[in-house]
């Protein structure tokens, strides 16, 4: 009889805590399904717009070469959509083109000075630097190009950004520091296992010694 009366307080004890906390347990475990149902839904999303935006700089690269006016739309779109995205960069990266091709140079300018300062991704603000000096040199703006050129970039970028450093370097009739650009652009190149052909090319026909740093042709 003492087990029974033991057990009936166990039963009373919980009723009366189910009476008190009941809601509240069935309240979070509805938040609990929800949170679980909302996550799941929040990354079958980013996953949906993540597959569309790659559709849509698909489609870009495909109009790109062959009719650059007609990768303005998809460009656009992917920009107004899905701002603040690495597609977004890259199709600023695609308009800039498609402006300095267009003879919107000032356009292009602002829109590579912008990728530079605020690209979420490392190797898009050093494109769009790299870019942006070329057009500045385009442009007739030497000085201005080579100041672009200064600062630390990424080592797979570091024998491009020679190459033009180079290039400028000779249009300005500095030859010797164009030598030096060259053999830098070189020796990086042969590093990461880059072509070095264009750049043996550029550099021999300078004359002179080649730094001891530039290897072999690849």
């Amino acid at each position: 009889m003492a087990v029974d009366i033991h057990e009936e307080e166990q039963v009373e004890a919980l009723k009366r805590w189910w009476r008190e906390n009941g809601k509240a347990v069935i309240a979070g475990l509805l938040l609990a399904v929800a949170l679980v149902l909302g996550w799941q839904w929040w990354q079958a999303r980013q996953e949906a717009r993540a597959h569309l935006a790659g559709q849509v700089y698909a489609e870009l690269l495909a109009k790109l070469d062959q009719a650059p006016a007609e990768a303005r739309p998809a460009a656009e779109r992917l920009l107004n959509e899905f701002a603040g995205s690495t597609y977004a960069d890259l199709a600023g990266l695609a308009l800039a083109r498609i402006e300095v091709e267009g003879g919107q140079a000032d356009a292009a300018r602002a829109r590579l000075q912008h990728l530079t300062a605020h690209a979420r991704d490392e190797s898009v603000r050093t494109l769009a630097s790299l870019r942006l000096a070329r057009l500045e040199w385009g442009e007739g703006h030497a000085e201005a190009a080579l100041r672009q050129l200064e600062g630390k970039l990424p080592d797979a970028f570091r024998a491009e950004a020679d190459t033009l450093r180079g290039d400028v370097l000779v249009s300005l009739g500095r030859l010797e520091e164009a030598r030096k650009a060259y053999d830098a652009a070189l020796a990086q190149a042969t590093l990461q296992g880059q072509e070095t052909g264009l750049i043996r090319i550029k550099r021999d026909d300078l004359g002179g010694s080649t730094d001891g740093a530039a290897v072999q042709t690849n």
